[in-house]
Order: C-alpha cells, then structure tokens, then sequence
C-alpha cells in the first residue's frame, strides 16, 4: 500500500499489539506504537527508516496521535514507558512522546521539554510532581528515552540505557483513564515558553513533536535497568535519521547575473509542506561577479536579507509599533496574509522590488489608521538595487488619523540571522558594529567586554531595553556589520538620523547577543521568544536607527536609506556616503529635457524631456567635487521613447558594459530611459545621451 503523506492531512491506522494486563516480570507491553500497525495519525507527516522498521516523521505542528480513552489501555500504580526518538528541534514548550493526563490533576506525561529536557509529569502522593533530566536530548541521532514509576519508589528517567535523573516519592499514581491517549502533540494550544516581557502579542498555539518518533511501548509494571540498557544497545540505532540539516534558503550560491527572479525558496521537507504556496512565493536579488544577494523570502515574512558569500543573513525589523496587544509589526504575519512582494523593473540599468505589508499583532489584529474608512496602517517599501551591488530602501506611509497616532514608531532595526545549529558567535564578531560620519570619523562597538561604553552591568540590567544613545561619532551616517564574512553589511543613512546601539538582554549561558526564534519562520503566536538554544533559526538586534522622516503631503510620510555590502573598511564606503547624501547637481547643458533633481529614494538623477518628440541629444554635466564626489550614477529620463541610445562620457563615445547599461520602463505615457554609469569622479564628468524618437 502507498501513501501520500508529506504536506497532506490524512489519516493512516496503525496497528497496537494489544496484549492481557499482566505485570509479571517479563509480560510484553500493553501497548506497542510500531507506526506500521491502530490509531489514527492527524496532520502532515512521513514515514521514514526507523529503528525497526519505519517511523514516523512529524512536521513540528500539525502532527498528531489520538487513541480514544474507550479503546485505550489501563495501567496500574506501576508502570514504564519507552520510545525512540530524534529531534530535528525542541518543542516551542513541553510536548508528549506518550500522555494521558487531566489538567495537572491526574494521569501522567511523559514528553520533551523547550529546553530538550526529557521528563515525566504526573499525579501521585496527592500532588502533581514532574522529574526532569539536567542535559537536553541531542539533536538529529537516534535515542532510546524511558521513564519508570513505582509506586511508593518514585521514577526513573533513562537516556540510552543510563539513568538521567530521578524523584523519590511515596504513593500510587492517580490515573486519568477517561482521558484519550495522546503520542506527539498536545492535547489543546500550549503557550510557548520562555517569552520576552511583557508577553502581550504572545499566545497558546498548536505544535508537536519535530522530529522522528518510533518503537513507543507502555508497560503495566518497572522496567528492569538491564531491560531498559539492552534496548538502547540495538545495532539499528546507529543509521543516520532522515532529518537533513535546515539552512535558511536563498538559493544557488555563487556569483549571479545581475537582475530579480522569482523563485520558490525551499527550507526543509516538513516546514515546506505547511505553506499552500505556487511555485513562485518568492524573490531573488543578484549581482552581476558578486556572491551576494537579497532574499525576499516567505519565512521572514518577505523582508528582505542581505546574503553574504558564506551564507550568513542580515535582515531589517521593518516599521513597528505597540499598544496593548503587544508589538505591531510584519513578524506577527505567520501566514503573510498582509504582506506580499512583487518585481516593478528588472532590467540591466535596475531592479525595482515592491513589498507591501500592514503590520499585526500577536493576536492577528492590524492598527486602525482611519476610523471612519476602516483603512488600517499600511506601508509600501521599494527596493531600488542597482549594478554595484547596493538597494535604496524608499519606505512610504500614510500617517494615521490623530486619534489613532502611533505612541511610538520604529522604521528600521538591524537584525542579524542565524541558521539552526549556529550561535551568534558562529556569525558576529564581537567588534560587530561600526559607525562612521561624513568626516570619516569613526567608533566601534563591541561585545562583550567594550568597558568604556558596553559594560557588562549595563547590559544587563533588569529595565529593558537597555540602549547606549549617546554615540560617537554624535552624527554618523554610515553603520558597518562585522559578520564572520568577506562581504559587510552597511547601511548608510542621511544627516539627522538617531542611531543607538542595542545592548540589553544578553544571556551569557546561550550567546553574548540578545538570540529570539520567534522570528524568523517560527509558526507560532509570539512578538518575543528567547532562544533555549541552537536547534531553530534565530535573530536578534543590534542597533536601531531612526532616519529623519520627510513629510510628502496629503498625510503621507518617507524615509530612505542605502543598504549593501563592503569587502573592504568602513571608510572606503566615504564616497558612496557623500554622492548619495551630497549629490553633485546635475546641469542640462542641451536638449529638450529639464532636470527634476536627485531623488535620494531611487539613488538617481530624473528628467523628463520636454517637446513631447524626446529629448534630442542631451547634453548632461555633473558638477562632481571633493565635497561633491560622483560615485557612479544612475539617470532617469521620463519620455526618451523606444530604439537605440548612444552614450558618450567627456567626448568618449561608450559600447554597453559592465561600466554602461542601459534599461528601459514603458509607462501608458510612453519609455522611460534608464542609464547606469558606472563613474566615480571629483571633478566635473560630462554626458551626452541620444536616441530615437518615442514610439506612441
């Protein structure tokens, strides 16, 4: 028989060997989950090799076992239960292996913790008392797991066959037989552990056992120490589980050709099965000769990363706010159902990328920006990337009503990613943060032991957040990331930014940084999870920067900044820093075309040609200076129209190239031209620019 099983709810019958209550010292179990014979089996899953046989494979959130109190097994004041099992990551909080318990009164639970602690809980001695091991399960290796109760003894918990902790404790257990039996999940939405205060946005959620379960048995007398050491001694345990390692995606590696494509990021068989998507969910960013790339990707809620070469992420919190649900923000869209990504140009001169999102609560709510309209906050970013490997981020919108402003607004925060099995030190130096101003004045900021500034009791001080506002350089407009990575994040900002550093909530015992799961590709409801240790993909912030932001009228507001990567130091990125913030201006020296500024929203120089016949040959002069630098450009021109364009640069007539590329964008209106050029210059560069007439 063949079953459809990965990414489906179905339901699949597995056969328990049923056998008498006998207790004597060598009866066979009560029940025998082999995951190839009696209860029914919820959710999305896979078989898989087990230790004996086949197992099954749950997917961390829909899977689920169910055998109905009626038809399930009746234990004694003693009993055992064990199982195999292999984690692919630790559950959101406890998770049963086996269970049959009643609201902490009666019955046991026998499960994983959040931590990868193995435990039994029950009732017994008229109390509900749990034992829990002191090491976490590994992760991705077959393990045999056992609990053993007696009455008036207490338990025993083993851990491939050694014993891992204990609980002296006199009285029988008090079972809970007109509860079902419950294997893998729990039996209704469990919070998930560990929160970050206050907790507002998070909420109890469904999820299950991540990983492979096998060869469960329920005994109705102790297991023996010798019983329970041959059983973890079978040779089978050996074979590697088919959990195959999880890292992030984003797509092939290598150098690109320079352009967006949609795509579908895959993650890992179970994670993937979850999301009812097409086969293009997502988008890619390459650059021409570089390994770099942005990601816009499902499992951030498409806010988009920056890709080194070795694979590590760099991404942006986005625009946030708060009231009394918690954090409103684009992480709490587990599902994406208010945020989407669509490509606007792709085209050798640019890449124009739209993501539009309304930011949420935990509890699924967005924030009211209009009472009347019912219209909630929604924001538009555009993604304007171009040939030298760097996006301008242009963020637009509409303010909301006075009696529903924000009572606070954050636009941009630096998260870095890590992949599971990474720590924050696998992926940030300690010196992680670089700022630089416009005199190239520079400071660094390092954890964990920079005692001028970061010191340790600051750090960790129990108000939080705790943020270090008083920089140095008091305005920089350039900040530098320090992954363990040839390509550097930076972002570069315009004068009157606030920038601050995050310090707080560091936890030594886990990482030297302040690591959350809840974001990114978590499915659970939270707005704050502190991560227990390096099993999930995790995220946490170093600094937040609050542009200046520019009122565009009729109750709309923008900010932009320049994002990228180096592969040298942070003052090399000086010229870059002064072109965008102190463009040198642009004169139209022939030709029909009158100039309508520098737009630092799409890093580019605009015109609009003004006979209605296209421009003629234009005549262009950027007035570059030390001040002023050029530091390649890119140039718009509104109606230029179809057919070929000649570019020539101080008289020297120019061949498309890496150096000259040129794009075009067809509007109703008519086709725009769009030149990039790349030039780095401080002194005067002149253009001309020629081409055939529009096409109506």
């Amino acid at each position: 028989m063949t079953f459809k099983l990965l990414g489906t709810l179905v339901s699949l019958w597995l056969v328990i060997a049923s056998v008498p209550a006998s207790s004597g010292a060598n009866a066979p179990p009560l029940a025998h989950w082999r995951f190839d014979t009696s209860d029914s089996v919820a959710g999305a899953f896979k078989l898989v090799e087990g230790v004996s046989g086949r197992a099954l494979r749950l997917d961390g959130y829909t899977t689920r076992i169910v055998q109905k109190a009626a038809e399930a097994p009746r234990i004694g004041s003693t009993f055992s239960v064990d199982a195999w099992v292999a984690l692919g990551a630790y559950p959101w909080n406890w998770v049963p292996i086996l269970a049959q318990e009643k609201d902490g009164d009666a019955g046991y639970f026998f499960g994983v913790g959040p931590r990868g602690e193995l435990g039994l809980k029950f009732a017994a001695g008229g109390r509900w008392a749990s034992v829990e091991s002191a090491k976490p399960l590994p992760l991705r290796r077959f393990t045999h797991i056992a609990a053993v109760f007696h009455e008036n003894e207490g338990v025993r918990l083993y851990v491939d066959g050694v014993e891992a902790a204990r609980l002296e404790l006199p009285g029988s257990l008090k079972a809970a037989p007109e509860q079902d039996i419950v294997l893998g999940a729990n039996r209704a939405k469990v919070l998930p552990s560990h929160p970050v205060p206050p907790a507002q946005g998070t909420r109890a959620s469904w999820f299950s056992l991540d990983g492979i379960l096998d060869e469960v048995r329920l005994f109705n007398r102790a297991l023996a120490p010798e019983e329970i050491a041959g059983e973890a001694r079978r040779p089978q345990a050996s074979i590697e589980p088919d959990l195959p390692a999880r890292v992030l995606p984003s797509g092939p590696s290598g150098p690109g050709r320079f352009g967006a494509y949609y795509t579908n990021l895959r993650y890992y068989e179970d994670w993937d099965a979850l999301w009812p998507v097409s086969d293009h969910p997502d988008i890619v960013v390459q650059f021409d000769g570089s390994p770099v790339r942005v990601v816009f990707w499902r499992g951030l809620r498409y806010s988009p990363a920056w890709v080194t070469e070795n694979g590590l992420w760099l991404a942006d919190q986005s625009m946030e706010s708060g009231n009394h649900e918690g954090c409103i923000e684009h992480m709490q869209d587990i599902h994406t159902k208010y945020s989407s990504v669509r490509i606007v140009e792709s085209s050798p001169a640019r890449v124009v990328v739209h993501w539009r999102y309304a930011p949420v609560s935990g509890h699924d709510n967005n924030w009211t920006a209009n009472e009347r309209s019912g219209f909630e906050w929604w924001v538009d970013e555009y993604y304007t990337f171009l040939p030298d490997s760097t996006g301008v981020r242009k963020v637009r919108w509409r303010r909301p009503e006075a009696s529903l402003a924000f009572p606070w607004l954050q636009i941009q925060e630096t998260s870095v990613l890590a992949h599971p099995g990474q720590n924050a030190k696998d992926v940030l130096s300690n010196d992680a943060l670089t700022y630089v101003d416009l005199d190239g004045r520079s400071a660094t900021y390092s954890w964990p032991d920079d005692k001028s500034v970061n010191t340790r009791d600051r750090r960790n001080m129990a108000v939080d957040p705790s943020m270090v506002k008083d920089l140095k350089p008091e305005t920089p407009v350039i900040q530098v990331v320090k992954m363990r990575s040839k390509a550097r994040p930076f972002v570069i900002y315009e004068p009157g930014t606030r920038p601050r550093v995050y310090v707080g909530r560091v936890r030594d015992e886990v990482t030297n940084f302040p690591a959350y799961n809840h974001w990114p590709e978590s499915l659970v409801r939270s707005d704050g999870r502190f991560a227990q240790a390096s099993d999930r993909a995790t995220s946490w912030s170093i600094s937040q920067n609050y542009p200046p932001e520019h009122d565009e009228g009729n109750g709309y507001s923008w900010v932009a900044l320049l994002y990228g990567t180096t592969f040298g130091e942070p003052q090399a990125l000086l010229p870059l820093a002064r072109s965008w913030n102190r463009a040198p201006e642009l004169q139209v020296l022939a030709g029909g075309a009158e100039s309508r500024g520098y737009d630092i929203g799409q890093r580019a120089y605009t015109l609009r040609c003004t006979t209605g016949s296209g421009c003629g040959e234009l005549g262009l002069a950027f007035a570059a200076s030390a001040e002023r630098p050029l530091a390649n450009a890119l140039v718009v021109i509104e109606g230029f129209g179809d057919g070929a364009a000649t570019v020539s640069v101080n008289g020297q007539r120019l061949d498309e190239s890496p150096g000259l590329r040129v794009g075009r964008r067809r509007t109703m209106q008519g086709t725009d031209l769009i030149v990039w050029l790349e030039r780095t210059a401080t002194e005067k560069v002149e253009v001309r620019i020629s081409g055939a007439t529009p096409v109506r």
